[in-house]
């Protein structure tokens, strides 16, 4: 008869090594991409490794609201070795599916509803031996995912040029300015 561990009476729980947590590529992560990860780990059950989803509608129930925080968050954390990807998705692949993800640090098991094979955990995140490297990769990285987005920076507009109405300026006096009319025509009686 086989014995059964018991359960966690306080739930589910993230494990997460301290080996991951003292990584050089965890110091360099932000807050935000700490935080996807601890949300993409807390759906992981064991055998969906491969099948996570980080689509900003599924998300949305776990406090995410901007796309932009996402999105950014997902390039640290792919950037930096923990994710990878299983499957491409998005319009720019042709298909209205949403791109899957695995942790490096995890085995996936072959899922072949979705297109996922079996890969034995990578460790991609340990390729970093200080956070200097992984700093200079994660500003790199950024640099050309910029380059890469097509995203053009708008050259800097010119201060506009203040263009005056040519009828108005010769009816204008050339005294100083007076708001009221009352001290308009005080004004122009004194002269």
């Amino acid at each position: 008869m086989a014995t059964r561990t018991p359960r966690d009476p306080n739930g589910r729980y993230v494990k997460v090594y301290v080996t991951l947590i003292y990584s050089p590529a965890w110091r360099v992560l932000g807050p935000s991409a700490v935080k996807l990860f601890m949300d993409l780990r807390a759906t992981v059950t064991g055998t969906n490794n491969g099948n996570l989803n980080a689509a900003l509608s599924e998300m949305k129930h776990r406090g995410w609201a901007s796309s932009a925080t996402l999105a950014k968050a997902l390039y640290e954390l792919r950037a930096m070795g923990f994710l990878a990807v299983t499957r491409e998705g998005g319009l720019k692949m042709g298909t209205r599916v949403c791109t899957l993800y695995r942790f490096t640090d995890l085995e996936v098991f072959e899922q072949p509803k979705v297109g996922v094979q079996h890969i034995k955990a990578t460790h991609d995140y340990r390729r970093f031996e200080s956070v200097r490297d992984a700093e200079r990769a994660l500003t790199e990285g950024f640099e050309k995912l910029r380059a890469e987005g097509g995203r053009k920076q708008a050259p800097k507009k010119k201060a506009p040029v203040q263009k005056l109405n040519p009828i108005s300026s010769e009816i204008e006096s050339i005294g100083r300015f007076i708001a009221s009319q009352t001290e308009q025509a005080a004004a122009v009686s004194l002269q």
